[in-house]
């Protein structure tokens, strides 16, 4: 029998929030898999770029509110699309990195908690503009928008029209490193903010 309003799932879990929790992991996982295709199709469209300073990814355990959740990586299979960027790059890309992050609803000022995926790595021969260009070209909608202080290029875009369910997509590349953030509870336009102020905890300048 299901439970009522205000009963618990067989799981312990108040049954309205045991639903939420399983849209946001598959919506999470359609976010995953296309962030996947995302970096692949991207990849292969680069062009050689310029040098500049050698950057490292992170995964810190918390970006300002948002917390590193490695329940949502399980259940979403983290360590697999890491498996599968680097496979399906044709060995551009390396040094794949990916976390789960969420705030909750008192923390960003919300009715709902937040969540954003985040995966990034290195890539040989990047072009910034290349890597971008191919992004806008494989979403419509898609927008260039500041990459913020760490420099590079960035663009991102409402993906409903790519996606079942609702999905803001964000990407950055400089010349060495991308990074693409994935949320399933915010649109394009708080997810480029979002974007901007976590990069500087993910990728740190190395020399």
């Amino acid at each position: 029998m299901m439970a009522g309003p205000g009963e618990r799932s067989s799981r312990g879990e108040p049954s309205g929030r045991g639903s939420l929790k399983r849209s946001r992991v598959w919506l999470l996982a359609g976010a995953a898999g296309l962030a996947v295709g995302v970096v692949v199709v991207t990849v292969g469209a680069l062009l050689l770029g310029g040098g500049g300073p050698a950057h490292a990814l992170v995964t810190p355990a918390k970006l300002g509110a948002y917390v590193r959740k490695p329940q949502l990586e399980q259940q979403m299979n983290a360590k697999e699309l890491q498996q599968q960027v680097v496979a399906k790059s044709a060995g551009q890309a390396s040094d794949v990195v990916d976390a789960v992050y969420e705030a909750n609803s008192a923390a960003v000022g919300g009715t709902s908690p937040r969540v954003i995926l985040f995966i990034g790595g290195h890539l040989s021969g990047v072009s910034p503009t290349g890597f971008i260009t191919s992004f806008t070209d494989q979403f419509k909608g898609a927008r260039s928008t500041g990459a913020g202080s760490m420099g590079g290029r960035a663009a991102c875009v409402n993906a409903q029209q790519n996606v079942a369910g609702s999905v803001a997509l964000c990407t950055w590349a400089d010349n060495d490193t991308f990074g693409l953030v994935a949320s399933p509870t915010m649109d394009a336009t708080q997810l480029g903010a979002q974007m901007r102020a976590i990069r500087p905890d993910v990728e740190h300048v190395t020399k």
